[in-house]
């Protein structure tokens, strides 16, 4: 079948009788057979599929001749641009009414019905997607390289993690510390921020991973589709997914909140030696004694730092000093 957009191809018999008709107007059957140098019998046929799909039209000289001429071309092709929309309309609304039905097949038990093998990247990132759309309180996500999605699909992404923020889901992000040499990847990180979400990093997360509402998981294994082990697991509930869950809250103790620039984060001299102190097992009373300060200004400071570091314990704000090198 012939349509619209094959005449825009120039090697085709239908295309190159267009072109003819382009740069010849009002021409005879006879004229375009013969710039064409094909016989007119063909000539003719190539003229009325043209015809057929309005790219042509017949008209008469004044002494009765029937000649031809041609749609002009923008038109034409805007027409089979709105065309293909339309079939690719079609064809994502036809996607998302099979789309619950793929995922909710997918998630239906299987065995024990605790833990399921992921073999295809487009299956993984609809989890990814559908377990964001679908929570009711919190997301929990860690994310590191090599990821599955393109950027056009990690725009969409960012743009449904806005929208369930907007909605009141609580979203915590742990990143790789790669995250801030992607520049487009630590804007979206810290836009979120600004929306509400809670963002930290850590040098190297052991695992890939999407908790939705404590309820369920999907664990990233792999990124490469030529390999025939599963890409991931998709985990409901079970004594894995607990451990996974578990495995996160650790993570989140441990990494640093994320920043906008974290080399600029420099501690003065009075901090570096509060953190040593603290580091040390000393008290506020003592920290104020060997530093000559109000205990008053040791615990103001102290909890400053605690914050800055994104710890609930001064063990915590240790390891978050050490690792961004301010002690």
């Amino acid at each position: 079948m012939i349509e619209l957009g094959d005449i825009f191809e120039p090697g085709s018999p239908h295309g190159r009788a267009y072109a003819v008709l382009v740069h010849h107007p009002r021409s005879s059957l006879a004229d375009i057979a013969q710039y064409l140098g094909v016989s007119e019998d063909l000539a003719a046929d190539s003229l009325d599929v043209l015809c057929e799909l309005h790219a042509a039209v017949r008209v008469e000289s004044p002494d009765g001749e029937p000649l031809w001429d041609a749609h002009a071309p923008e038109s034409l092709s805007e027409a089979e641009a709105r065309r293909r929309q339309q079939e690719i309309n079609q064809m994502h609304a036809a996607a998302a009414r099979l789309s619950e039905t793929f995922r909710s097949v997918r998630r239906s038990p299987r065995g024990n019905g605790a833990v399921v093998p992921v073999y295809e990247r487009l299956e993984m990132l609809a989890d990814f997607e559908e377990m964001q759309t679908g929570a009711r309180s919190c997301v929990k996500l860690v994310e590191r390289g090599p990821y599955l999605s393109d950027p056009e699909r990690e725009r969409q992404l960012f743009e449904l993690k806005r929208a369930r923020l907007a909605d009141g889901i609580r979203y915590q992000t742990l990143y790789q510390d790669t995250v801030y040499q992607d520049p487009e990847r630590l804007r979206h990180a810290l836009s979120t921020n600004a929306g509400g979400a809670q963002a930290r990093t850590l040098p190297e997360p052991p695992l890939k991973l999407i908790i939705s509402d404590d309820e369920r998981a999907s664990l990233v294994l792999h990124a490469d589709e030529r390999r025939p082990d599963p890409m991931g697991l998709r985990i409901t509930g079970s004594p894995t997914l607990e451990l996974l869950i578990k495995t996160f809250d650790v993570l989140w103790t441990m990494a640093a909140p994320i920043s906008v620039n974290p080399a600029a984060e420099a501690l003065d001299e009075r901090d570096r030696a509060i953190l040593t102190l603290m580091g040390l097992g000393a008290t506020d009373d003592t920290i104020a004694r060997r530093l000559g300060m109000s205990r008053r200004t040791v615990v103001r400071r102290t909890a400053r730092l605690l914050e800055r570091l994104g710890a609930s314990t001064r063990f915590q704000a240790g390891v978050q000093a050490t690792r961004r090198g301010w002690l």
